[in-house]
């Protein structure tokens, strides 16, 4: 039998740009598709919308950008710089946040007028045209309750820091209509910029209209548009049930405890007070995290740089769980939990 591995070809690209509003599941959508595009024997970077190396993450700063055009020159000084970069490399970058939730989100934010927002995102598009990019957008069918959705997952603190500060922006003092109202008043405003810009976007493209998560159904439009095979079975071939339980972490002072129980076929580590520090980890930072099969003991979590390992006793019982980050971007960390 030949030993030769197929590989499958990509649309000609050096960059995918994953991009919606909250809650559309891009870091997740961008994870899958970089770990496929890996397997499948491409060089993939993947470039989380958190991580401090994000290259074209640039927000709107009153204190260092003081007029539009300031801030617009800034934007596309940053992208000429990257799209440079991308034709020096032999890799495929899958974006997770670039033009959307950056630059429009952060223009709307501050009252800027829409022709302007449209005119950079035409500047963004002359720049990187060269390197063929392919866009995947996330849009949700219904705003309101892909928010409501969002809660569900990461706790209802999560939203309420959101209405929070969107109750500060200028946007919201313009328009005088605060709260949850307010809130989705923004997002929807939001996602008829980001469908025109959809609309009016020359490159590679494609749309998922969000009404649900069934992400096996979700994988498979991906992986047909991108013109990649069905992903490889890597599970750990055990039962999950042998992980399912309480876990506590070994240092006490460290994070909380969490649960981890199987949910629709995956393993998924539940807390009841989530804490919102990305910088300790996905695990407890929402109220949930889904983890990924990678191989035997070993789990990817769903949307995080991140990686779980389970040990065993002598007797194949499961004993504890680390946690480890895998991307530069990231502070490194470790966390260390034992199985009760």
């Amino acid at each position: 039998m030949s030993s030769f591995k197929q590989v499958y070809v990509v649309r000609d690209t050096r960059l995918i740009l994953v991009e919606g509003m909250p809650g559309t599941g891009k870091s997740t959508a961008s994870q899958f598709i970089h770990q496929q595009l890996h397997s499948n024997g491409h060089l993939s970077r993947w470039c989380h919308e958190e991580a401090e190396t994000h290259p074209v993450c640039l927000f709107y700063q009153p204190q260092r950008h003081h007029s539009w055009s300031d801030y617009i020159e800034d934007v596309v000084s940053r992208w000429q710089s990257y799209a440079y970069e991308l034709h020096e490399q032999d890799q495929i970058d899958v974006l997770d946040v670039a033009i959307l939730q950056n630059h429009v989100r952060s223009m709307l934010i501050f009252n800027c007028d829409r022709n302007a927002i449209l005119d950079l995102v035409c500047r963004i598009e002359s720049l990187i045209a060269s390197l063929d990019p392919v866009l995947i957008y996330l849009r949700p069918k219904d705003i309101e309750k892909n928010f409501r959705d969002v809660v569900e997952v990461r706790g209802q603190r999560m939203l309420e820091l959101w209405i929070e500060s969107h109750d500060q922006y200028p946007y919201t003092r313009r328009r005088q209509v605060g709260g949850f109202p307010g809130f989705i008043a923004f997002w929807e405003e939001f996602g008829e910029i980001s469908d025109q810009v959809f609309e009016d976007l020359a490159i590679t493209k494609v749309r998922q209209d969000i009404s649900n998560n069934d992400w096996i159904e979700r994988y498979r439009e991906l992986l047909d548009f991108l013109e990649l095979p069905l992903p490889l079975d890597s599970s750990s071939s055990r039962s999950l049930d042998c992980f399912t339980g309480k876990y506590l972490p070994l240092d006490t002072n460290a994070a909380s405890g969490f649960e981890l129980q199987e949910r629709d076929g995956c393993l998924v580590a539940s807390v009841d007070q989530p804490t919102f520090d990305v910088d300790r980890g996905p695990i407890g930072c929402f109220r949930e995290v889904r983890l990924i099969p990678k191989g035997k003991n070993r789990f990817y979590i769903a949307a995080w740089p991140h990686e779980v390992q389970f040990k065993e006793n002598t007797t194949g019982a499961i004993i504890k769980m680390s946690v480890s980050v895998s991307d530069d971007g990231w502070t490194q960390f470790s966390e260390v939990y034992l199985k009760q």
